[in-house]
Protein backbone atom coordinates (compact mmCIF):
# COMPACT_ATOMS: atom_id res chain seq x y z
CA UNK A 1 0.00 0.00 0.00
CA UNK A 2 0.84 3.84 -0.67
CA UNK A 3 1.00 6.46 1.58
CA UNK A 4 -0.65 4.50 4.49
CA UNK A 5 -1.34 5.71 7.60
CA UNK A 6 -2.28 4.15 10.89
CA UNK A 7 -3.58 6.21 13.70
CA UNK A 8 -2.82 5.51 16.83
CA UNK A 9 -4.29 7.64 19.26
CA UNK A 10 -5.07 6.08 22.38
CA UNK A 11 -8.15 4.03 23.25
CA UNK A 12 -9.48 2.63 26.67
CA UNK A 13 -8.89 -1.07 26.03
CA UNK A 14 -5.03 0.25 24.47
CA UNK A 15 -3.88 3.03 26.13
CA UNK A 16 -1.20 5.05 24.75
CA UNK A 17 0.56 6.77 27.87
CA UNK A 18 3.40 7.17 29.85
CA UNK A 19 1.49 9.24 32.88
CA UNK A 20 0.83 6.04 34.92
CA UNK A 21 4.44 5.74 36.27
CA UNK A 22 3.15 2.91 39.13
CA UNK A 23 5.62 0.04 38.55
CA UNK A 24 3.81 -3.11 36.65
CA UNK A 25 4.45 -6.62 36.77
CA UNK A 26 8.28 -7.03 35.06
CA UNK A 27 7.86 -8.97 31.86
CA UNK A 28 10.46 -11.70 32.85
CA UNK A 29 10.44 -15.48 33.35
CA UNK A 30 9.08 -16.62 36.63
CA UNK A 31 12.54 -18.41 37.53
CA UNK A 32 14.51 -14.84 37.00
CA UNK A 33 15.60 -12.17 39.58
CA UNK A 34 13.11 -9.30 37.74
CA UNK A 35 12.08 -5.62 39.37
CA UNK A 36 10.24 -3.01 37.48
CA UNK A 37 11.56 0.21 37.77
CA UNK A 38 10.65 2.91 35.24
CA UNK A 39 12.69 5.10 32.59
CA UNK A 40 12.19 8.41 33.00
CA UNK A 41 9.20 10.51 31.22
CA UNK A 42 9.22 14.03 32.21
CA UNK A 43 5.60 14.12 32.83
CA UNK A 44 5.67 16.53 36.19
CA UNK A 45 8.35 18.67 35.42
CA UNK A 46 9.00 19.21 31.83
CA UNK A 47 7.63 22.14 30.13
CA UNK A 48 4.88 20.33 28.64
CA UNK A 49 3.95 22.94 25.52
CA UNK A 50 7.25 21.19 24.02
CA UNK A 51 6.54 18.31 22.14
CA UNK A 52 10.06 17.07 22.20
CA UNK A 53 10.73 17.44 26.00
CA UNK A 54 9.95 14.43 27.42
CA UNK A 55 12.43 11.69 28.77
CA UNK A 56 13.58 8.61 27.13
CA UNK A 57 11.41 6.81 25.57
CA UNK A 58 8.04 6.98 23.44
CA UNK A 59 4.68 5.23 24.49
CA UNK A 60 3.19 2.95 21.93
CA UNK A 61 1.21 -0.20 21.83
CA UNK A 62 3.52 -2.81 19.96
CA UNK A 63 2.51 -4.94 17.89
CA UNK A 64 -0.96 -4.13 17.78
CA UNK A 65 -0.04 -0.73 16.79
CA UNK A 66 1.85 -2.34 13.25
CA UNK A 67 5.15 -1.73 14.64
CA UNK A 68 5.99 -5.43 14.86
CA UNK A 69 8.71 -6.67 17.37
CA UNK A 70 11.41 -8.40 15.40
CA UNK A 71 14.63 -8.16 16.68
CA UNK A 72 16.50 -7.80 20.52
CA UNK A 73 19.85 -5.53 20.56
CA UNK A 74 22.67 -7.34 22.97
CA UNK A 75 24.23 -4.01 24.98
CA UNK A 76 27.09 -3.08 27.61
CA UNK A 77 26.54 -0.27 29.80
CA UNK A 78 30.41 1.03 29.14
CA UNK A 79 30.02 2.77 32.52
CA UNK A 80 33.02 3.15 34.86
CA UNK A 81 32.25 1.54 38.31
CA UNK A 82 32.71 4.52 40.91
CA UNK A 83 33.08 3.97 44.44
CA UNK A 84 29.41 4.57 44.93
CA UNK A 85 28.00 3.05 42.02
CA UNK A 86 28.61 -0.11 39.74
CA UNK A 87 27.65 0.42 36.40
CA UNK A 88 24.61 -1.58 36.60
CA UNK A 89 23.40 0.77 39.25
CA UNK A 90 24.52 4.10 37.17
CA UNK A 91 22.55 2.54 33.64
CA UNK A 92 19.61 2.31 35.33
CA UNK A 93 20.30 5.77 37.22
CA UNK A 94 21.16 7.00 33.64
CA UNK A 95 17.73 5.48 32.09
CA UNK A 96 15.63 7.41 35.35
CA UNK A 97 16.59 10.67 34.41
CA UNK A 98 14.70 12.06 31.74
CA UNK A 99 17.59 14.38 30.69
CA UNK A 100 20.01 11.58 29.76
CA UNK A 101 17.64 10.84 26.47
CA UNK A 102 18.48 7.27 26.50
CA UNK A 103 16.81 4.12 27.54
CA UNK A 104 16.96 0.22 27.06
CA UNK A 105 14.11 -2.15 28.13
CA UNK A 106 16.33 -4.38 30.49
CA UNK A 107 19.58 -4.04 32.60
CA UNK A 108 21.31 -7.29 33.85
CA UNK A 109 23.65 -7.51 36.52
CA UNK A 110 26.86 -9.29 35.87
CA UNK A 111 27.76 -11.02 39.56
CA UNK A 112 24.51 -12.55 39.49
CA UNK A 113 22.41 -12.20 36.38
CA UNK A 114 19.46 -10.02 38.31
CA UNK A 115 17.26 -8.02 35.73
CA UNK A 116 16.03 -5.10 35.66
CA UNK A 117 13.15 -3.97 33.28
CA UNK A 118 12.60 -0.51 32.69
CA UNK A 119 10.70 0.28 29.54
CA UNK A 120 7.60 -1.85 28.85
CA UNK A 121 7.99 -3.70 25.99
CA UNK A 122 4.64 -2.58 23.80
CA UNK A 123 7.02 1.03 24.37
CA UNK A 124 10.04 1.83 22.11
CA UNK A 125 13.00 2.77 24.03
CA UNK A 126 15.56 4.99 22.90
CA UNK A 127 18.59 2.51 23.03
CA UNK A 128 20.17 1.29 19.59
CA UNK A 129 20.74 4.70 18.38
CA UNK A 130 18.74 3.93 15.17
CA UNK A 131 14.77 4.41 14.78
CA UNK A 132 14.04 1.89 12.49
CA UNK A 133 15.67 -1.02 14.70
CA UNK A 134 14.10 1.21 18.08
CA UNK A 135 10.78 1.20 16.22
CA UNK A 136 11.09 -2.66 16.29
CA UNK A 137 13.68 -4.09 18.74
CA UNK A 138 13.57 -4.53 22.33
CA UNK A 139 17.02 -3.32 23.89
CA UNK A 140 19.00 -5.21 26.37
CA UNK A 141 21.74 -3.86 28.51
CA UNK A 142 24.67 -6.08 30.49
CA UNK A 143 26.71 -4.65 33.13
CA UNK A 144 30.32 -4.14 32.11
CA UNK A 145 32.65 -2.51 29.49
CA UNK A 146 33.45 -4.12 26.07
CA UNK A 147 37.30 -3.76 26.28
CA UNK A 148 37.45 -5.41 29.75
CA UNK A 149 34.01 -7.78 28.69
CA UNK A 150 36.04 -11.39 29.61
CA UNK A 151 35.62 -10.01 33.50
CA UNK A 152 32.04 -8.96 33.32
CA UNK A 153 30.79 -11.03 30.97
CA UNK A 154 29.83 -13.82 33.78
CA UNK A 155 27.80 -17.18 33.25
CA UNK A 156 25.35 -16.06 35.30
CA UNK A 157 24.46 -12.80 32.90
CA UNK A 158 24.71 -14.83 30.10
CA UNK A 159 22.12 -17.29 31.29
CA UNK A 160 20.20 -15.14 32.93
CA UNK A 161 20.65 -13.10 29.37
CA UNK A 162 19.53 -15.93 27.52
CA UNK A 163 16.40 -17.21 29.68
CA UNK A 164 14.93 -13.53 29.27
CA UNK A 165 15.77 -13.25 25.28
CA UNK A 166 14.15 -16.82 24.76
CA UNK A 167 10.92 -15.70 26.94
CA UNK A 168 10.51 -12.61 24.45
CA UNK A 169 11.39 -14.35 21.45
CA UNK A 170 8.31 -16.91 22.28
CA UNK A 171 6.15 -13.75 23.18
CA UNK A 172 6.51 -12.10 20.13
CA UNK A 173 7.74 -14.58 18.14
CA UNK A 174 11.02 -13.59 17.08
CA UNK A 175 13.38 -16.39 15.70
CA UNK A 176 16.45 -17.67 17.72
CA UNK A 177 19.30 -16.70 15.08
CA UNK A 178 21.52 -13.96 14.68
CA UNK A 179 19.91 -12.55 12.15
CA UNK A 180 16.97 -11.28 14.72
CA UNK A 181 19.25 -11.40 18.03
CA UNK A 182 21.89 -8.86 17.04
CA UNK A 183 24.23 -6.49 18.69
CA UNK A 184 24.53 -3.41 19.12
CA UNK A 185 27.82 -3.31 17.05
CA UNK A 186 25.50 -5.00 14.03
CA UNK A 187 23.43 -1.63 13.67
CA UNK A 188 24.61 0.90 11.95
CA UNK A 189 23.92 5.16 12.63
CA UNK A 190 21.05 6.34 10.43
CA UNK A 191 22.46 9.41 8.31
CA UNK A 192 26.19 10.10 6.97
CA UNK A 193 26.13 13.17 9.43
CA UNK A 194 25.94 10.54 12.41
CA UNK A 195 27.86 7.23 11.13
CA UNK A 196 31.12 7.54 12.46
CA UNK A 197 29.64 7.87 16.35
CA UNK A 198 27.84 3.89 15.64
CA UNK A 199 29.02 1.94 19.04
CA UNK A 200 30.45 -1.26 19.15
CA UNK A 201 29.40 -3.23 21.97
CA UNK A 202 28.82 -5.87 23.30
CA UNK A 203 32.33 -6.29 21.22
CA UNK A 204 34.48 -9.05 20.63
CA UNK A 205 34.81 -10.52 23.87
CA UNK A 206 31.16 -11.50 23.96
CA UNK A 207 30.73 -15.48 23.47
CA UNK A 208 28.25 -15.36 20.71
CA UNK A 209 28.42 -19.00 19.86
CA UNK A 210 27.75 -19.61 23.89
CA UNK A 211 25.09 -17.61 23.84
CA UNK A 212 23.23 -19.08 21.09
CA UNK A 213 24.04 -22.59 22.58
CA UNK A 214 22.24 -21.00 25.88
CA UNK A 215 19.22 -19.77 23.77
CA UNK A 216 18.60 -23.78 22.34
CA UNK A 217 19.74 -21.82 18.93
CA UNK A 218 23.83 -23.06 18.36
CA UNK A 219 25.37 -21.91 15.38
CA UNK A 220 25.09 -25.00 12.95
CA UNK A 221 25.43 -25.19 8.91
CA UNK A 222 21.93 -24.03 7.39
CA UNK A 223 23.28 -24.77 3.87
CA UNK A 224 24.74 -27.24 1.65
CA UNK A 225 28.41 -27.46 1.93
CA UNK A 226 28.48 -25.70 -1.70
CA UNK A 227 26.15 -22.86 -0.24
CA UNK A 228 27.85 -19.46 -1.55
CA UNK A 229 26.76 -18.21 2.00
CA UNK A 230 29.11 -18.37 5.18
CA UNK A 231 28.59 -17.93 8.21
CA UNK A 232 31.09 -16.86 10.48
CA UNK A 233 32.09 -19.31 13.63
CA UNK A 234 35.65 -18.93 14.68
CA UNK A 235 36.26 -21.29 18.18
CA UNK A 236 36.09 -18.78 20.91
CA UNK A 237 38.28 -19.97 23.66
CA UNK A 238 41.34 -20.14 21.14
CA UNK A 239 40.40 -17.98 18.63
CA UNK A 240 42.84 -15.33 19.83
CA UNK A 241 43.72 -12.62 18.01
CA UNK A 242 46.10 -9.48 18.57
CA UNK A 243 43.54 -6.50 19.79
CA UNK A 244 45.15 -3.22 21.51
CA UNK A 245 43.02 -0.33 23.78
CA UNK A 246 43.66 3.56 22.50
CA UNK A 247 43.16 6.49 24.90
CA UNK A 248 42.27 9.55 23.63
CA UNK A 249 45.92 10.56 22.69
CA UNK A 250 46.40 7.63 20.38
CA UNK A 251 48.54 5.46 22.57
CA UNK A 252 47.84 1.83 21.75
CA UNK A 253 47.97 -0.95 24.49
CA UNK A 254 48.23 -4.97 23.33
CA UNK A 255 45.37 -6.52 25.54
CA UNK A 256 46.10 -9.96 27.20
CA UNK A 257 45.11 -12.61 24.99
CA UNK A 258 41.72 -14.10 25.21
CA UNK A 259 39.26 -15.91 23.06
CA UNK A 260 37.27 -13.63 20.74
CA UNK A 261 34.26 -13.56 18.49
CA UNK A 262 35.98 -12.42 15.10
CA UNK A 263 38.13 -12.72 12.29
CA UNK A 264 39.99 -10.06 10.75
CA UNK A 265 39.38 -9.52 7.13
CA UNK A 266 42.25 -8.60 4.99
CA UNK A 267 42.76 -7.38 1.29
CA UNK A 268 44.79 -10.24 0.16
CA UNK A 269 44.80 -14.04 1.38
CA UNK A 270 47.97 -13.75 3.13
CA UNK A 271 48.83 -12.23 6.74
CA UNK A 272 51.08 -9.91 5.54
CA UNK A 273 48.32 -8.35 3.65
CA UNK A 274 46.93 -5.13 5.35
CA UNK A 275 43.42 -5.23 6.88
CA UNK A 276 40.73 -3.95 5.08
CA UNK A 277 39.62 -0.27 5.76
CA UNK A 278 36.32 1.36 5.60
CA UNK A 279 35.35 4.86 4.94
CA UNK A 280 33.74 5.73 8.10
CA UNK A 281 36.49 4.68 10.63
CA UNK A 282 39.09 5.39 8.15
CA UNK A 283 38.14 8.95 6.02
CA UNK A 284 41.85 8.96 4.90
CA UNK A 285 41.96 5.39 3.63
CA UNK A 286 44.69 4.05 5.79
CA UNK A 287 44.34 0.48 6.68
CA UNK A 288 41.96 -0.72 9.50
CA UNK A 289 43.92 -1.68 12.92
CA UNK A 290 43.51 -4.38 15.52
CA UNK A 291 41.92 -1.65 18.10
CA UNK A 292 39.34 -3.47 19.95
CA UNK A 293 36.37 -0.28 18.74
CA UNK A 294 38.16 -0.53 15.29
CA UNK A 295 35.38 -2.57 13.72
CA UNK A 296 36.11 -2.05 10.21
CA UNK A 297 38.00 -5.17 9.71
CA UNK A 298 36.21 -7.61 11.70
CA UNK A 299 33.74 -10.12 10.76
CA UNK A 300 31.44 -11.60 14.02
CA UNK A 301 30.52 -14.45 14.83
CA UNK A 302 27.22 -15.57 13.52
CA UNK A 303 26.74 -13.49 10.54
CA UNK A 304 26.46 -14.31 7.23
CA UNK A 305 27.69 -13.08 4.45
CA UNK A 306 27.91 -14.01 0.58
CA UNK A 307 31.06 -15.49 -0.40
CA UNK A 308 33.25 -14.36 -2.78
CA UNK A 309 36.17 -16.41 -3.21
CA UNK A 310 38.74 -19.41 -1.90
CA UNK A 311 42.22 -20.01 -2.10
CA UNK A 312 44.12 -22.57 -0.02
CA UNK A 313 43.15 -22.13 3.94
CA UNK A 314 42.01 -18.62 2.89
CA UNK A 315 38.29 -17.69 2.49
CA UNK A 316 37.23 -14.66 0.95
CA UNK A 317 33.59 -12.41 1.42
CA UNK A 318 31.76 -9.34 -0.22
CA UNK A 319 32.01 -7.01 2.88
CA UNK A 320 31.86 -3.19 2.75
CA UNK A 321 31.55 -2.82 -0.66
CA UNK A 322 35.41 -4.94 -0.95
CA UNK A 323 36.53 -8.15 -1.02
CA UNK A 324 37.59 -9.40 2.33
CA UNK A 325 39.84 -12.33 3.18
CA UNK A 326 40.01 -13.92 6.34
CA UNK A 327 42.40 -17.12 7.55
CA UNK A 328 40.30 -20.26 7.27
CA UNK A 329 41.96 -23.57 7.34
CA UNK A 330 40.17 -26.91 7.11
CA UNK A 331 36.77 -23.96 7.09
CA UNK A 332 37.77 -24.22 10.85
CA UNK A 333 35.99 -20.67 11.05
CA UNK A 334 32.80 -20.86 9.37
CA UNK A 335 29.91 -23.18 8.51
CA UNK A 336 27.43 -23.28 5.44
CA UNK A 337 24.73 -21.00 5.70
CA UNK A 338 21.80 -20.06 3.28
CA UNK A 339 19.70 -16.96 2.27
CA UNK A 340 18.57 -14.89 -0.15
CA UNK A 341 21.35 -13.01 -2.01
CA UNK A 342 21.30 -9.58 -3.50
CA UNK A 343 22.67 -7.72 -6.46
CA UNK A 344 23.18 -4.67 -8.37
CA UNK A 345 21.14 -4.75 -11.69
CA UNK A 346 22.45 -5.32 -14.97
CA UNK A 347 23.86 -1.90 -16.22
CA UNK A 348 24.12 -0.33 -12.76
CA UNK A 349 27.69 0.46 -11.56
CA UNK A 350 26.27 0.45 -7.72
CA UNK A 351 23.26 0.79 -5.54
CA UNK A 352 22.58 3.59 -2.74
CA UNK A 353 22.53 1.86 0.96
CA UNK A 354 20.08 3.88 3.41
CA UNK A 355 20.86 3.67 7.29
CA UNK A 356 17.19 3.37 7.89
CA UNK A 357 14.08 2.33 5.92
CA UNK A 358 11.68 5.49 6.12
CA UNK A 359 8.74 6.85 3.98
CA UNK A 360 9.16 9.27 1.11
CA UNK A 361 8.35 12.63 2.35
CA UNK A 362 4.99 13.04 0.25
CA UNK A 363 4.29 9.84 1.85
CA UNK A 364 3.27 12.25 5.21
CA UNK A 365 -0.34 12.93 5.95
CA UNK A 366 -0.86 16.60 6.31
CA UNK A 367 -1.36 17.01 10.32
CA UNK A 368 1.78 15.67 10.70
CA UNK A 369 4.72 18.44 10.11
CA UNK A 370 7.40 17.33 8.48
CA UNK A 371 11.20 17.23 9.68
CA UNK A 372 14.21 17.10 7.52
CA UNK A 373 15.69 14.84 8.85
CA UNK A 374 13.46 12.33 8.12
CA UNK A 375 14.89 12.82 4.60
CA UNK A 376 15.02 9.53 2.44
CA UNK A 377 19.49 9.80 1.74
CA UNK A 378 21.57 7.60 1.47
CA UNK A 379 24.67 6.71 3.84
CA UNK A 380 28.54 6.65 2.45
CA UNK A 381 28.12 2.97 1.72
CA UNK A 382 26.85 1.32 -1.98
CA UNK A 383 26.66 -1.73 -3.02
CA UNK A 384 29.28 -1.91 -6.18
CA UNK A 385 28.13 -3.86 -9.31
CA UNK A 386 29.26 -7.47 -9.40
CA UNK A 387 28.98 -8.10 -5.09
CA UNK A 388 26.19 -10.11 -3.82
CA UNK A 389 25.00 -9.37 0.28
CA UNK A 390 22.76 -11.62 2.28
CA UNK A 391 19.21 -10.00 2.84
CA UNK A 392 18.16 -10.87 6.60
CA UNK A 393 15.13 -8.83 6.56
CA UNK A 394 11.85 -7.21 4.72
CA UNK A 395 9.45 -4.60 5.45
CA UNK A 396 7.70 -1.65 4.48
CA UNK A 397 8.59 2.04 4.80
CA UNK A 398 7.60 2.95 8.36
CA UNK A 399 8.60 6.22 10.67
CA UNK A 400 6.05 5.98 14.21
CA UNK A 401 5.70 9.69 14.82
CA UNK A 402 5.61 10.07 18.59
CA UNK A 403 5.90 13.29 20.49
CA UNK A 404 5.64 14.00 24.75
CA UNK A 405 1.82 13.30 25.59
CA UNK A 406 0.88 16.59 27.48
CA UNK A 407 2.33 18.49 24.54
CA UNK A 408 -1.74 17.27 22.40
CA UNK A 409 0.53 17.70 18.97
CA UNK A 410 -2.35 16.60 16.39
CA UNK A 411 -1.74 13.49 15.01
CA UNK A 412 0.43 11.96 17.96
CA UNK A 413 1.13 8.24 18.05
CA UNK A 414 1.04 7.78 14.65
CA UNK A 415 2.53 4.89 12.37
CA UNK A 416 3.22 5.98 8.94
CA UNK A 417 4.12 3.35 6.74
CA UNK A 418 4.96 3.81 2.71
CA UNK A 419 4.95 2.03 -0.27
CA UNK A 420 8.97 1.19 -0.36
CA UNK A 421 9.53 -2.03 0.97
CA UNK A 422 13.20 -2.47 2.06
CA UNK A 423 15.69 -4.80 2.55
CA UNK A 424 17.94 -5.14 5.46
CA UNK A 425 20.95 -6.65 4.30
CA UNK A 426 24.51 -7.85 6.07
CA UNK A 427 26.74 -5.25 4.52
CA UNK A 428 29.98 -4.81 6.48
CA UNK A 429 29.93 -5.40 10.63
CA UNK A 430 26.79 -3.49 10.54
CA UNK A 431 23.52 -4.62 8.47
CA UNK A 432 21.96 -1.65 6.13
CA UNK A 433 18.77 -0.78 4.19
CA UNK A 434 18.55 -1.18 0.41
CA UNK A 435 15.39 -0.69 -2.00
CA UNK A 436 14.15 -3.51 -3.14
CA UNK A 437 13.09 -1.89 -6.38
CA UNK A 438 17.48 -1.13 -6.99
CA UNK A 439 18.25 -4.89 -6.37
CA UNK A 440 18.16 -7.98 -8.19
CA UNK A 441 17.51 -10.93 -6.35
CA UNK A 442 19.63 -14.36 -6.96
CA UNK A 443 18.47 -17.57 -6.77
CA UNK A 444 17.61 -18.71 -3.34
CA UNK A 445 20.91 -19.96 -1.47
CA UNK A 446 19.41 -23.44 0.32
Amino acid sequence: MTAAVFALVASAALPVTAHAQDAPAPECPANLDCQFVPAGYDWSTADHSDPNNYGNYDPANRPVDGQKIQYIVIHDTESVPSSTASPYDQAIASFKNPASGASSHYVIRSSDGQVTQMVPTKDVAWHAGNWTMNEHSIGIEHEGIAAQGGTWYTEQMYRSSAALVKYLAAKYHIPLDRQHILGHEDISRERTKNFVAAHWDPGPYWDWAHYMDLLGAPIRPTGSPDSQVVTINPRYATNQPPMTTCDAAGTCTPLPAHGANFVYLRTAPDETAPLITDPVNHPDGSPGTTAIDDWSDKAVTGRSYALAGQQGDWTAIWYGGQKAWFHNPGHCSTVPGRGLLLTAPDGVSSVPLYGRAYPEQSEYPAAIPFDPIWTVAPVPWTLPAGQTYVATGSFKAENYYARFDPAGVPANHTLVVGGETYFQISYNHRVVYVKASDVKALPYES
